[in-house]
This record gives structure tokens, C-alpha cells and sequence, in this order.
């Protein structure tokens, strides 16, 4: 992975749920020369998306992102990297960035879904460095986060489990329901 002025280049290093933001999943990505990460509140069917995407599997039918690679790929367009470049009002931007023709361009796109293609495609992430800047944390600073973290299982697959008992547990048998449509999705 070339560096890029004022791109970083980063990597997935979590993917967990959110007690406190009631459903939602938190991507974690980090520098991979350095040290600060940057996490992003993504939904469930995006988080779901990005976990079979890392873990290489193969889904029965094509997922949505599956779908726009093909599309992408059948139409000469080469998938050179995503680039997440804008934060505004606490929403992130990103872009996925091609070749077509010979010619660059971009497709803007939700970070969740442009880091469902990045690893569908095996190419890179890269964050704006005003990004990291603004909204990263360097390591050490959010030891609540981490003491948080380590209690969550490592696997996106442990995690819905875990979720999906707590939902049983607390009666919420609508949040069972569509977390068990996730853990569906993500065992197939």
C-alpha cells in the first residue's frame, strides 16, 4: 500500500456492536503506520455486509455489494481504492475511486458500503488525514472503549449470538427476529 499526500492508509481492525447506540455497529479502522483509529457507526445489515465481505464468504445469492462488483467489473470500471474524505454534521463521506476507460472518477458512497466493496475487492482504504485529524482517537485514549471492547466477542458471528440472547433474554422477541435474520445471512 503507496502513501498518498494526505491520504492514510488504514485497515479494518473491529467490527462490534454499540450498546449505547441501540443496534448499531461500530467499524473500527486503524492506521496501518501509525497509531490512531477511526471508528464509524455503521447498521446492522452494513456491519453484516462488511463481516461476510472480510470473511470471504460466498452467500447463496449476490448481496447488494456483490452486485455493484459485478456491475462494476462488467462495465470496464477498475476499482482502485475507497476514500473516506469528508465529515460533516458527525455524518462521514467517502468515495469509491475507479478507472474507467483509462480515465479516473469517483462514485460517492456511504464509508459502510464503500468498505463492503474495499474488501470485496481486495483494495485499499484510505482516510483524508483533516479526518483522522478531527475525529480519530490515538491508541490509549479511550481506555473506557477498550475495557468495553474486550468484552465483546472477537467474531461478528459471537457477536450477534450474544445479542441476539440478550434480546431473548429481555423479551424483545422483534429484535430477536431481525437478529436472527442477521446471524441467518452471516452463517450462510
Amino acid at each position: 500500500m503507496r502513501m498518498q499526500d494526505g491520504l492514510v492508509p488504514v485497515e479494518i481492525i473491529g467490527l462490534s456492536t454499540s450498546p449505547s447506540s441501540g443496534g448499531a455497529f461500530v467499524l473500527m479502522l486503524g492506521e496501518i503506520a501509525g497509531t490512531r483509529k477511526l471508528p464509524i457507526v455503521v447498521g446492522e445489515n452494513e456491519a453484516t455486509a462488511i463481516a461476510i465481505g472480510v470473511e470471504r464468504k460466498r452467500p447463496p445469492r449476490p448481496m447488494s455489494h456483490d452486485l455493484l462488483c459485478s456491475l462494476m467489473e462488467h462495465a470496464g470500471m477498475e476499482v482502485n481504492d475507497i476514500l473516506i474524505d469528508s465529515l460533516e454534521e458527525g455524518t462521514f463521506f467517502a468515495k469509491i475511486r475507479f478507472f474507467q476507460n483509462g480515465e479516473p472518477a469517483a462514485l460517492d458512497s456511504r464509508p459502510s458500503d464503500a468498505v463492503a466493496v474495499a474488501v470485496r475487492l481486495d483494495v485499499d482504504i484510505l482516510v483524508s488525514e483533516s479526518i483522522l485529524e478531527e475525529a480519530g482517537i490515538p491508541l490509549g485514549e479511550d481506555e473506557d472503549a477498550t475495557s468495553e471492547e474486550a468484552e465483546v466477542p472477537a467474531s461478528p458471528i459471537e457477536q450477534l449470538e450474544e445479542k441476539l440472547e440478550r434480546a431473548i433474554e429481555e423479551e424483545d422477541y422483534e429484535e430477536a427476529a431481525r437478529v436472527r435474520d442477521a446471524l441467518a445471512k452471516l452463517k450462510e
